[in-house]
């Protein structure tokens, strides 16, 4: 392709999907420290670094001894030593919601809708609120993948020399000369992330695909038909279970190298899932099932027996959120995620600028209907966001936030629009502009002759 050609391909890709691209990657950035902000924000999330700490196993039978009604979905150890203990919960009658646990003193630290600012990013983030309410949600989300990939290629191809352009910035000439510096060095800084996100991004298209047209399968061993190695349900034993302490302790006496991260009851075992001697895996790459009658450890899996295509399955997760070395490692995908953003709204700038230079009316026909689609998609979203996030609490009403996460969700939200409505109108106005350039200058009027026989 000539050069010309790749530039078309980098700056369409961003033009006809911009506006859902932003979203995208500005949701995504937020997504990457979505945690803390619920730390930030929510003293229940939170808890004091002291000693002894108490495990997860206890705090989960210190919920089930005051909740004795209450089902239990999974239990999920403190992401960092000063975060509690997250238990999700249904009690009779209710949605499911959070309770969280001191870690090192074992009390109820208070309860909290299942809806939180992790959980709000999570479902705009990865499925649009799971707008139309079915799997094209996801497609939605997931055929993003395509221009971030070729905007990524074609940006490789088109900035030769990038590694040396890594403090250049030009502000000198009109707004379209400085917007295109500052897009460039926001590129070059960026580009890593980048291709971390287009290759983790096709990953997850690719195992969309495979899950609904090839196999089906979601995991290497689970309860159910869907797993490569299926495991059979347990049926239920007329005797009593052993306590979580011990079934727990079963794990640890079988994996001493599994540092323990979440607990639930699946398929009728006790299920222990966690972090082990592996590099850059999600927690259900080390898993273990055991009886909860007997105490035999009826299944041990490690992030290397699950063999090459699910070690990379459960790769793609930290590595696209950030999440495998501590809050920092999640800030700086957080920034450059944000970088990202800036990126598609620049890039899509200078693409109209380009064409009103040229005066390629026809060219910006294409802006105006994906603005339009784009838009309409938005709203769409949005009526779904409200009933997905009313769904989240109790008898119709919105779920119970704590003050700050309600500020932090309403202040977002405001800003996000602002910024949208912002970009399409200065778009609309460059292609209004573009307009009135290309319209034909009216001719003057000829002076009527005068004839002699009137003189």
């Amino acid at each position: 392709m000539t050069a010309k050609q790749w530039f078309s391909w980098h700056s369409l890709s961003g033009v006809w999907f911009g506006l859902l691209l932003f979203v995208i990657c500005w949701t995504g950035a937020f997504a990457t420290i979505s945690y803390e902000l619920d730390w930030l924000f929510d003293d229940t999330v939170r808890a004091p670094e002291s000693s002894p700490q108490v495990s997860l196993a206890s705090a989960y039978e210190k919920v089930q001894e005051t909740y004795p009604d209450a089902r239990i979905g999974i239990a999920f150890a403190g992401a960092e030593a000063h975060f509690a203990h997250d238990f999700v919960v249904r009690l009779p009658d209710n949605p499911w919601q959070h309770i969280y646990v001191d870690p090192y003193t074992g009390n109820i630290q208070g309860e909290t809708s299942f809806l939180n600012i992790q959980r709000f990013f999570r479902d705009f983030h990865m499925h649009f609120f799971g707008v139309f309410d079915s799997i094209v949600s996801y497609y939605l989300v997931l055929a993003f993948a395509i221009p971030i990939t070729i905007s990524t290629l074609t940006a490789l191809y088109l900035y030769r020399g990038w590694w040396r352009k890594f403090f250049t910035l030009k502000l000198s000439g009109d707004t379209r000369a400085k917007v295109a510096s500052t897009h460039k060095l926001a590129g070059v800084w960026s580009l890593w992330l980048a291709v971390v996100i287009a290759v983790t991004s096709m990953w997850y298209l690719f195992e969309f695909v495979r899950m609904d047209l090839a196999d089906g399968k979601t995991a290497y061993t689970d309860v159910g038909q869907f797993a490569v190695n299926p495991l059979p349900e347990l049926a239920a034993q007329d005797k009593p279970q052993l306590s979580v302490v011990t079934l727990a302790a079963k794990v640890k006496e079988a994996r001493p190298d599994l540092d323990i991260r979440a607990i639930r009851y699946s398929g009728g075992y006790f299920y222990a899932e966690g972090q082990a001697n592996d590099v850059l895996v999600r927690d259900r790459a080390n898993k273990v099932y055991v009886n909860p009658y007997t105490g035999e450890i009826v299944y041990s899996q490690t992030a290397s027996s699950q063999g090459l295509y699910w070690r990379l399955s459960d790769t793609a997760d930290p590595l696209h959120f950030g999440n495998f070395a501590g809050v920092w490692v999640k800030i700086l995908w957080c920034i450059f995620g944000l970088a990202l953003s800036f990126l598609v709204l620049s890039g899509t700038y200078m693409y109209v600028k380009r064409q009103l230079k040229l005066r390629r009316k026809e060219d910006l026909r294409g802006v105006k209907v994906s603005l339009g689609l784009s838009g309409a998609l938005l709203l769409c979203i949005g009526y779904y966001a409200y009933h997905t996030l009313m769904g989240y609490g109790i008898a119709g009403q919105f779920p119970v936030l704590p003050l700050g996460s309600k500020l932090f969700l309403v202040v977002w939200t405001l800003l996000t629009c602002a910024i949208i409505a912002i970009w399409i109108k200065a778009l609309l106005n460059l292609c209004r502009e573009a307009t009135l350039v290309n319209k034909p200058e009216a001719k003057p009027k000829a002076k009527p002759k005068v004839s002699h026989h009137h003189l």
